[in-house]
């Protein structure tokens, strides 16, 4: 079995799960494996079974996350050249996969995990600065640049586009996951989010 392999409720997906909560709630340095073997409820021996180390769990829970951010890009752009057939309403599509992703609670966990540990994991820290900044603006420029090739959208500075596109969702949806993890209202932040979008996909309509 792979040990990354979390579809059934197994003890290793129970394990996987504790892990993750302590870890957002306490730290990875704070929670031990014994702490993951009480909430489990199994004597932490047999944890060895399953992971050898809080460092194998904890580098399970980072391919998790960047396993689930693929899904972020919906399926009808994987095909670039078949980009002629959408609108600018692609980056509205996207940035709603993207902020459905963060309302999983598995998800939101683990972000607060990836903020904790950026400046002590070297693993973290490639997440957040591949995955939640470099890969989506570099994603968002690429549609950009071809829609203007295409005539889809009138000409544009594409990389400045992507920036004030990708730099802003990005701010707004780590203030919502802030908000949300300390229990605050969320309304507004969604509110702004919505907004930014339209502003967005209408400043690309020709």
């Amino acid at each position: 079995m792979n040990k990354c392999n979390n579809e059934e409720k197994t003890t290793k997906e129970r394990i996987f799960e504790a892990a993750i909560d302590l870890f957002a709630q306490k730290g990875f340095d704070a929670a031990s494996m014994r702490d993951i073997a009480a909430v489990v409820g199994i004597k932490q021996p047999s944890m060895y079974g399953h992971y050898k180390s809080k460092d194998e769990i904890i580098d399970c829970v980072f391919q998790y996350f960047k396993r689930e951010l693929t899904k972020m890009r919906p399926p009808e752009v994987r095909d670039l050249e078949k980009i002629d057939k959408l609108t600018p309403e692609i980056f509205r599509q996207r940035a709603n996969l993207t902020f459905n992703l963060f309302k999983d609670p598995t998800m939101e966990k683990i972000f607060r995990i990836l903020l904790n540990e950026q400046y002590r994991d070297k693993r973290a820290r490639m997440i957040v600065l591949e995955f939640l900044i470099h890969e989506p603006y570099s994603f968002s420029m690429t549609v950009l640049e071809i829609m203007v090739d295409k005539g889809i959208i009138n000409k544009i500075e594409p990389d400045i586009k992507a920036m004030e596109f990708q730099y802003t969702i990005f701010t707004l949806f780590m203030e919502y996951l802030l908000l949300k993890s300390d229990n605050s209202d969320t309304h507004k932040i969604k509110k702004m989010i919505e907004k930014h979008l339209d502003y967005f996909v209408s400043s690309l309509e020709k």
